[in-house]
């Protein structure tokens, strides 16, 4: 399981109902997953991408967030970042990320008996301590029946190994990675593919933190949009591709890796499927698909969003 804790702060609305804004004199939060209030779990392994936010409501004065506490999440790795206790100023808000990695429904079904409620509902609460009080707020994880599979995916180690594949990928056309430049070529995918994430071509100078996560959320969306094009099917949500594209062009670390995080989820989601009639993959011949690699990526002399 990977996870990754971050935070920053930002301004933001209340939101009303599961996610709810618990009513106190200093502090509120506000909960969601996957940007929502409430999501279905239907493909394994399933990825939750919770988000924490407290808000000081105070008119004047700044308020201290002491504890910020989410024991079911805890089990799985779970901190609020940065730790508690520290001053929010008034009117803004700081935020904490944290992806939960949720490998099949019967694991889903254990989360949610572990909320004190016998059913197939995640319904973990978050608190926010200051010194007059909490706020509480949840956000819902449904697990559902998982889905059959009717287009077949398949991972990095099968699109970096077979080079037929692969080039019935490229011959849709060129696939755009945002900022990193565009494939065209098999030499220009196999060397997003077979690329070292921590290290720069030619070089071998360590990647900058942006750029090693660029990298690694654009060899996701490379295989992803193989599998569209070859299998057919579609991402969750169905516009995933165009989400991270547009990330790509940014310095926003964190969105990057609830992206890619998600994209790795679609590539894994049916990669027992098999193959759609007719589809020939040809030979896994590993040695032959790094020997034509060409890492085209320049380093960017960014950082990432503070």
């Amino acid at each position: 399981m990977k996870v990754r804790s971050s935070w920053l702060g930002a301004a933001c609305a209340a939101v009303v109902g599961i996610a709810g804004v618990a009513d106190a004199h200093d502090l509120t939060c506000t909960k969601l997953v996957n940007g929502q209030a409430s999501v279905e779990a239907t493909t394994f392994p399933f990825t939750a991408n919770y988000s924490f936010q407290v808000t000081n409501v105070h008119p004047t004065l700044p308020s201290i967030l002491l504890t910020a506490l989410d024991p079911l999440l805890v089990t799985r790795g779970f901190v609020f970042t940065p730790p508690p206790p520290f001053p929010i100023a008034v009117g803004a808000s700081v935020t904490s990320n944290f992806a939960l990695t949720i490998s099949s429904l019967e694991d889903c079904q254990a989360l949610a008996n572990l909320d004190g409620t016998p059913d197939n509902n995640i319904d973990n609460q978050f608190t926010a301590g200051f010194d007059l009080g909490s706020g509480l707020c949840t956000a819902r994880v449904t697990c559902g029946q998982q889905t059959s599979c009717t287009n077949a995916t398949r991972t990095l180690g099968f699109w970096k190994n077979h080079i037929p594949a692969l080039t019935q990928c490229l011959a849709g056309g060129p696939i755009p990675l945002g900022s990193l430049g565009i494939v065209i070529a098999l030499p220009d995918a196999e060397g997003i593919l077979w690329g070292d994430p921590a290290t720069y071509p030619v070089t071998g100078l360590p990647r900058s933190e942006l750029d090693r996560i660029r990298f690694l959320a654009s060899r996701q969306m490379l295989v992803a949009t193989c599998n569209q094009r070859v299998f057919g099917g579609a991402t969750v949500p169905p516009n995933l591709l165009a989400l991270i594209l547009a990330a790509l062009g940014t310095v926003d670390c964190d969105t990057l890796e609830t992206l890619t995080a998600q994209l790795d989820t679609y590539n894994n989601s049916c990669e027992a499927a098999p193959f759609p009639a007719g589809f020939d993959p040809g030979p896994s011949t590993p040695e032959a698909a790094q020997a034509l690699a060409v890492d085209f990526t320049l380093p960017t002399l960014l950082p990432c969003l503070p």
